[in-house]
Formats: structure tokens, sequence, C-alpha cells
């Protein structure tokens, strides 16, 4: 009994070596304290079963750090690199709400607008007693709007569960914002805009469809606009050209399975994009530095406490004694990606982690507070 439970015990270990081994491609030199610290912390996440690969970049009181690790694609023993392409997830929504304070800046809105100002024809359903929703309600999950843009009947919905990803992102991609539009008339509000903090993402929809209005261009044009001649940012972006596509990460699923990659367009679900480490270092600096007024109105709260639930404008906000301010936000998609982008403005600090898997979106913050640790 003794020697089969020894040999289970040798055979366990020597099967977890193996997985470690598989993804244990890394270019961190292994030559400071901060590289152990992040090996420690990145070798922990990829012992977990399904992980792939993981870049990371961290910005710390004017130095930029970047690692990598795992595999690009499975099998191609090909390490992603600071240049590689990632889906963002909802981390996508921060750069929403950013183009919203720009919009305040320019004088063209203001966060207590009534969204139906900027709306074609009268909306009255878009209000509570009297009381509309308002543009800061978008961007801090307090709009009490629908989480859906529209309820598809349970025989459609079946329909779209049995179709390939593909299918379903080109599905899904035809809902246009005249769609919205359209829907958005059979909405109802049906508690106090402001209230309660619900997370949503169509909410996030309708807000970039506004910007659109407000700004009288696409929001892509003016979203990319802004990235560009702002924060020098060009590698970020809502859809990936063919050239692009040859720079992304391989998506997989929780179990392992690879994922098609869907460039996502049209309105529905939630905003979309696209970066890469080296791309997000510099939003990380920028929004660190605040010296951006668009960047530095985001952080304010907007809604709730700081030691419990509080927001910005799309931005989640904490307080801490041990780190201080802590601004950040998560991703995860259906494409096979995670990400987390943090900001730590009284240590000058910030990370980003990106993942071409879905296993676990909290190993992927257990990872983040590792690495934070080689700062204390």
């Amino acid at each position: 009994m003794r020697s089969a439970s020894r040999l289970l015990f040798v055979t366990l270990l020597l099967s977890n070596h193996a997985l470690f081994a598989q993804n244990s491609l890394t270019d961190n030199p292994l030559k400071t304290h901060l590289d152990s610290v992040v090996h420690q912390a990145a070798s922990k996440y990829l012992q977990q079963p399904n992980t792939v690969g993981i870049s990371i970049g961290i910005y710390h009181q004017g130095q930029n750090y970047t690692y990598n690790y795992g595999e690009l694609r499975k099998g191609t023993q090909k390490l992603p690199t600071a240049k590689t392409f990632y889906n963002m997830g909802s981390v996508a929504k921060t750069f929403v709400g950013v183009l919203l304070a720009q919009a305040v800046i320019d004088k063209k809105a203001h966060l207590n607008d009534d969204i139906r100002q900027y709306l074609p024809g009268p909306y009255p359903n878009l209000s509570f007693q009297g009381h509309p929703v308002q543009l800061v309600h978008l961007a801090n999950h307090t709009s009490a709007l629908p989480k859906s843009a529209k309820s598809y009947p349970p025989s459609t919905r079946d329909s779209i569960s049995h179709l390939d990803k593909i299918s379903q992102f080109n599905f899904y991609g035809r809902y246009s914002q005249d769609s919205l539009l359209r829907d958005m008339h059979a909405w109802r509000v049906d508690t106090l805009p402001g209230a309660a903090y619900v997370y949503n993402s169509n909410a996030m929809m309708v807000l970039s469809l506004l910007l659109g209005r407000i700004y009288h261009q696409p929001y892509e044009q003016v979203f990319t606009r802004y990235l560009q001649t702002q924060l020098k940012m060009y590698d970020t972006r809502v859809q990936l050209s063919e050239t692009d596509l040859q720079r992304v990460a391989q998506g997989y699923s929780s179990s392992g399975q690879a994922q098609p990659y869907g460039n996502l367009k049209g309105f529905y679900g939630g905003p979309s994009m696209n970066s890469t480490v080296q791309d997000m270092l510099r939003y990380i600096q920028a929004n660190l530095a605040e010296k951006d007024a668009a960047l530095k109105l985001s952080h304010q709260l907007t809604w709730g406490k700081l030691d419990e639930v509080a927001m910005g404008l799309s931005w989640r906000l904490e307080q801490s004694t041990t780190v201080g301010r802590r601004i950040m936000h998560s991703g995860s998609t259906g494409l096979g990606f995670n990400t987390l982008c943090t900001l730590y403005p009284d240590r000058q600090t910030g990370f980003i982690l990106f993942v071409n898997e879905t296993t676990s979106q909290s190993n992927v913050d257990e990872m983040e507070q590792a690495i934070l640790k080689a700062f204390k």
C-alpha cells in the first residue's frame, strides 16, 4: 500500500513537471530581484492545467519591464513578445470611459447629460419616474438599462448556439447602430439610474454609440485619433488587419481548445479591443502621470465608496493603507484570452498581464499580486 502511494506521488510529480516544462519557455533573464519574483509568479501560474502563454508588462517609476512565457500557439515552441496582439476583453471599456472624459474636456458633453439629448427622436422610456439615464451612469455601471440589447426568442438562441464560433460572431456582427437605436425603444428602466451598481456591457456599447454621435464620426475613428495623437499608441484597435493577424496570439478555452479569432464588430454585447504589451505600457505610463486631462478625469470617483465598490469612468477604484490608490480593470473573452490592467498611482507602478486562455481570471489576479510584492 505504501509503495503504491509512493508510486502515485512520483507519477503526479513527474506529470506536473512535464506540464510545466511544456510551458517553461521564457525571455526572463533571471538577473534581478524583480526577474526572480516574476519568474516565481509566472511559473506558479503555468503549473495550472490548460495554461498556454503569458505576456507581462510592468511600469515602475520611469522604467518599463517586459516578460514573456509559454507559447504563442501550442506546439510551436514560439514565445509571445511585447508586440504580440491579444484581445483584451472588458479592459476595452476603459477606453470608452476615457473618450467620454475627453468629450467633457472638449466641452462637447457633460457627465450628467441626459443620454436622450444625443439620440434621434424621443425615447420617453429611458427614464425612471422622471429621472433620466445620464452619460455618467453608462460609464460607471449604474444606468439600470437592460444587460442585453435585444431579447432573442428561445428558438433563435438555440439555433445560434449550434453555430460554430465564426458564424456566431458574424451573426452578432450584423447587429448595427441602427439595430441598437431601434431596440432601445423597447427597453425599460425599472429602478433609479445612479442608485445601484450592476455591471453592464450593453450600457458601455450604448456609450460608444453616443460618443460617435457626439463627435459626428464613427467611434473607432474618434478613438483611434485620440490614442495616436494624445498617447502615441499605434497598436491598439478594434479590428486587426491581415498583417496584424500574423502577430496575434492563438486563444484557447478553459478546456484547452483552440478558439477561432473573430474580428468583432457591430453593436451587440460590449466594446472590443486588441492591443500589445508595448502599446499598453504607454497607456499605463500616461494614466499614472495623469498629465492628460481626460485620463485624470476618468480616475475620479463617480459612484460608491473606495473601501467597498467604487467606480470612476469605467475604471474600478480601490484604496488601501498598504498600496494606496489602485485603479484597475480585468477582461475575459470568448476568444480565449484573459487580461488584467492595474495602476498604483501612489507608487508610480502599473501592470498589464495578457494570457492566451481563459482558465481562471482569479489566477491572473493572484499572479499580479505576487509580482507587486517586488516593489514593497
